[in-house]
């Protein structure tokens, strides 16, 4: 839906259209200031005590439920993407998508601290280490992953994702060994790819696999083995995507909704984990520190404790070595800058300021917004979002999106679908609002919007 221009009139709750004036440098369409002669004396002239919004009828709808200015009972509006489907006729040969996922669709498999090209290829050894029915799901979900990346949603995509799929199921009527165990994880973890790459309002299934994959990682006892570095490359895979799935789960909530991927079971990182995924067991315990924020009723020793905890946190996420990775990407020390200022400002806006760190954390957004324009791309969605929902000014949001379009040209790119959405209804929330917006009711309630949930990987 196109975006409608809309001012608020600061002395009343009232938006009416209209353009923003000549003297706006922050827009680059403007219009002519117009003054409302009194018509008998009852008149209005408006002048230059409005704010200017750019938001559709859902932002809207979305405003005015989450200002409670609507009966409750009211449905949620729906943050919804559809499906992108390709009805060519594609039939493309085994051989020439695993040609293709080594050389090209590995790159997008969202890991962390690892090489994606390296997993890839451990991926593939898997697949092809025997002919059972596991290696068989491997392969399948390889080769459909393969597909999806090439020619995006299709026939053939899809049937090799059921045949994965039906493969999985056939080879759990027994017990795994350690090696069936290993190529189930592999499969999921490849099937979950497959839901996310485009995430569109029909991969909900990501957090079954996900799910899945946990459980078997600790029926199996796979993360008690050490010195394996192809299962290593596996769990930290898992790893990452379980530490983001809770991120989203905090804030994602919806009515007669059950999501499979609970944080009841975690996934843990190798006992070789690299040490950038430092920053990712850092984002894990933020998580849990936002979450366990004590209410304003508890003992003042118990609010005194928690600070002093966060206090910890923060001095640890600002002492992350940011040059600990893996790969050759000139822009990797400033995407991981990134991630170390995405978790400062989760912390201390979901903690609603608990470090009383205001100027620090305005300091921080302002210096994500410099990166945002420095870099040529950036994949890791997870500070794209936190960062880009901070911005509060047009030349802002542009530098976020065009960081977002670069990125998307890549072949290392997954969809940044919900991401765009999940940001512009945030920011129209924000030019919306006549007072201060909870920053955790707010992320909660517009991430709750979402058909699906969301991940951030």
């Amino acid at each position: 839906m196109e975006r409608v221009p809309l001012k608020r009139n600061s002395k009343g709750p009232g938006l009416r259209l209209s353009w923003p004036k000549a003297s706006d440098g922050r827009r680059a369409i403007v219009g002519k200031p117009q003054s409302f002669a009194p018509s008998h004396g009852r008149g209005t002239r408006y002048s230059s005590e409005v704010g200017m919004v750019h938001v559709s009828h859902g932002d809207v709808e979305m405003h005015y439920q989450f200002a409670s200015s609507v009966p409750s009972g009211s449905a949620r509006p729906h943050l919804h993407i559809p499906m992108a489907w390709n009805p060519s006729k594609v039939e493309v040969e085994d051989k020439d998508l695993l040609q293709y996922f080594q050389s090209v669709a590995s790159q997008s498999l969202a890991t962390f601290g690892h090489d994606p090209t390296d997993l890839g290829k451990v991926l593939i050894r898997i697949a092809l280490a025997s002919n059972t029915t596991s290696a068989t799901a491997v392969l399948h979900s390889l080769l459909a992953f393969s597909s999806l990346h090439r020619h995006d949603v299709h026939s053939q995509a899809a049937e090799l994702k059921i045949s994965a799929i039906k493969a999985m199921a056939a080879a759990s009527g027994s017990r795994p060994g350690i090696t069936e165990a290993i190529q189930h994880v592999a499969a999921g973890m490849l099937l979950c790819s497959f839901e996310i790459h485009q995430s569109s309002c029909t991969s909900s299934q990501w957090t079954w696999y996900l799910c899945g994959v946990k459980c078997m990682i600790k029926s199996a006892g796979l993360d008690k083995i050490r010195e394996d570095s192809d299962l290593a490359a596996l769990l930290d895979w898992v790893y990452y995507h379980d530490v983001l799935a809770r991120f989203t789960l905090r804030h994602w909530h919806r009515e007669g909704t059950v999501v499979t991927s609970t944080p009841s079971i975690r996934a843990e990182a190798s006992h070789a984990a690299p040490p950038a995924l430092a920053t990712i067991e850092l984002l894990s315990e933020v998580c849990d520190a936002v979450s366990a924020r004590p209410p304003a009723t508890k003992p003042a020793e118990d609010l005194n404790d928690y600070r002093s905890y966060l206090k910890i946190l923060d001095w640890r996420i600002r002492s992350l070595p940011l040059a600990a990775t893996v790969d050759n990407n000139a822009d990797t020390p400033l995407i991981m800058e990134l991630y170390q200022l995405a978790m400062l400002v989760y912390l201390n806006r979901a903690s609603e300021n608990s470090l009383k760190q205001a100027t620090r954390t305005q300091q921080q957004i302002d210096k994500a917004f410099t990166i945002f324009s420095q870099l040529g791309s950036c994949d890791r969605q997870f500070p794209v979002f936190i960062l880009g929902c901070e911005a509060r000014r047009d030349d802002q949001r542009a530098v976020v999106l065009d960081l977002i379009s670069r990125t998307e040209k890549n072949v290392s790119s997954r969809s940044f679908n919900y991401v765009k959405i999940l940001m512009q209804a945030i920011w129209a929330q924000d030019d919306l609002a006549d007072r201060d917006i909870n920053y955790w009711d707010k992320l909660s309630y517009v991430i709750s919007c979402c058909s699906i949930v969301p991940t951030f990987v």
